[in-house]
């Protein structure tokens, strides 16, 4: 499966209602994967459904990122670049599945002329590195035993 999308157009997406066969499916009724705006559009109705798990568990996810993480040969790009070796055990969204929903199954994006990609295969130290602010942050302790 070759999938390529241009940036173009608006980043937000419509309020369009997809149906779902059975939630225990995973793939989305009459969806084509190649039309970059119906991507866009289920995506963005994950989005607002609060289901994004929904997509991460889809025959489409699922089999692109096989392809991307067989594509870089399942080592962690980040740490390529570093001359290190780690295995990869997640795609990253480059362009953020949340702030892009168009480019979700996209490989690649254009922008300003160049074309880069989209999806990355990444270890989870460095997948961790890219969202930082969803690293938890560890309690600490009260500075003495006393409550109120």
């Amino acid at each position: 499966m070759q999938v390529h999308f241009v940036l173009q157009g608006s980043r937000k997406a419509g309020n369009v209602h997809f149906d779902i066969a059975g939630r225990g499916l995973r793939s989305v009724v009459g969806l084509n994967i190649y039309n970059q705006e119906e991507v866009g559009k289920w995506i963005q109705s994950l989005i607002d459904e609060d289901r994004i798990h929904d997509f991460y568990v889809s025959s489409y996810w699922l089999n692109l990122r096989a392809e991307i993480l067989e594509e870089d040969k399942n080592e962690c790009q980040h740490c390529k670049k570093r001359g290190l070796y780690k295995k990869a055990d997640t795609v990253h969204h480059v362009k953020h599945l949340r702030d892009y929903p168009i480019l979700a199954l996209s490989k690649t994006y254009i922008f300003q002329g160049k074309e880069r990609r989209q999806l990355v295969s990444l270890c989870r130290q460095c997948h961790e590195a890219e969202h930082p602010d969803r690293i938890q942050k560890e309690k600490t302790e009260p500075l003495t035993e006393e409550r109120w």
